[in-house]
């Protein structure tokens, strides 16, 4: 391996930076000595690395504070508006563009619907907020360190190329990455949207201490971000996570992807807004809007409300979610689940036929070690996500990043 030493080293390095930055980020108000403690480095290495994250202006000294028996000790805080990053939410029909601080504060954001599906505007769109994000920043401006974007998949992210959105004709083979890096000259990266969402949870969600987490957007397609062992698995070409196209019936209506009886037929929104309209049809029920006008969130505000027949259809879409769930929990074994995305509206009846059919479903040891919880992230994880993707990037490149180029304090 002659050749590739010095990357080695680097590589050590960066990763304790990292390792180090995450437990600040964890949890609050540690100590050179807390730092040792809990990620198991020497003291004297521990002093050395966050030596060096202080002068690159990542990490400041905060208070001192008592620890007991007359000691004190000074505590570290990573400073949030070290470094930007622009994120943006590609959705379906629109796009969201947002200033991210390290802390995953939103500073600002700006939003677009999409009218057509052609690639050129979408394109437009997405640059004309990205130069607006940038535009509005002020001072932040020289510290944006990347461009983050999160986009329906499948993805092919490593060429930085849309593989291709189902039902969006023209996305094939788009190399956004580099249209944009080309027009900006800052660092791009593209992720599939739930895989940014998984990110998000384990960074600043409910995931924080989680290193085997999925997260389930639940929407128009129904998809998962895994994490395992702390990493993204992503698969051989990006698409792995695609559960809302294993097969729960197995005789039943072909999907898109030639596939029968496909998971997300039956529990996404789609397939719930065609449900409901069906009964709004048939059956007129008292209080309900006409047929034509029925969406997904009136369902679930009917349900809210207590109305039997909206109630049974919530939990009746959180029952063939809950039977994605157990599959989700026998293939990946996580210590937890993250429920997201616009069927999570429907909140805690959903939720909790998700986890009567776990209950019936999975063995009570394996049932015992997965947590299953619904997202509370204030802004949504498919958009902090992109933010979050870039943050990550730079703490795991550390020894890249110029000493004292980010202003501390």
């Amino acid at each position: 391996m002659g050749m590739k030493k010095a990357g080695n080293v680097i590589d050590l390095q960066d990763q304790n930076l990292m390792h180090l930055l995450e437990i600040m980020r964890d949890h609050d108000d540690v100590s050179r000595q807390d730092l040792a403690e809990i990620s198991g480095l020497s003291p004297a290495g521990v002093s050395k690395l966050v030596g060096l994250l202080i002068a690159k202006g990542i990490v400041y000294e905060d208070a001192l504070v008592s620890r007991g028996r007359g000691r004190r000790a000074i505590t570290l805080r990573i400073n949030e508006n070290a470094m930007y990053a622009v994120g943006v939410r590609f959705a379906r029909h629109y796009v969201k563009c947002g200033l991210f601080n390290v802390k995953g504060e939103l500073i600002s954001s700006c939003y677009e619907t999409l009218g057509t599906v052609s690639v050129q505007e979408t394109v437009d769109v997405i640059q004309e907020l990205i130069a607006r994000t940038l535009e509005d920043s002020g001072d932040a401006r020289e510290r944006v360190v990347g461009i983050g974007i999160s986009a329906p998949g499948p993805l092919l992210a490593r060429e930085g190329k849309i593989a291709l959105i189902s039902n969006l004709p023209g996305w094939r083979d788009i190399s956004l990455v580099h249209m944009i890096h080309r027009r900006f000259g800052i660092p791009t990266l593209i992720e599939h949207d739930a895989n940014v969402s998984v990110l998000a949870e384990r960074w600043f969600g409910k995931g924080k201490l989680s290193d085997n987490l999925v997260y389930i957007a639940a929407g128009r397609g129904v998809g998962a971000g895994i994490l395992v062992n702390g990493s993204i698995y992503s698969g051989k070409s990006n698409v792995a996570g695609e559960i809302g196209h294993t097969t729960i019936n197995y005789n039943g209506p072909v999907c898109d992807c030639g596939n029968k009886g496909c998971l997300e037929m039956y529990c996404s929104s789609l397939a719930f807004a065609r449900q409901a309209k069906e009964i709004a049809a048939a059956k007129k029920p008292a209080g309900w809007p006409a047929a034509s006008r029925l969406t997904a969130e009136a369902v679930f505000e009917l349900a809210k409300a207590g109305d039997g027949e909206a109630l049974e259809l919530v939990r009746r879409a959180g029952r063939f979610m809950g039977i994605g769930v157990v599959n989700v929990i026998n293939a990946y074994n996580p210590d937890m689940i993250i429920l997201g995305d616009e069927m999570a509206q429907a909140g805690e009846p959903w939720l909790e036929a998700i986890k009567e059919v776990v209950r019936e479903r999975v063995i009570e040891e394996l049932r015992k070690e997965t947590t299953i919880e619904l997202s509370e992230l204030e802004v949504e994880p498919a958009f902090l996500g992109a933010g979050t993707l870039v943050i990550k990037k730079v703490f795991e490149n550390l020894s890249q990043l110029p000493t004292n180029a980010l202003v501390s304090g």
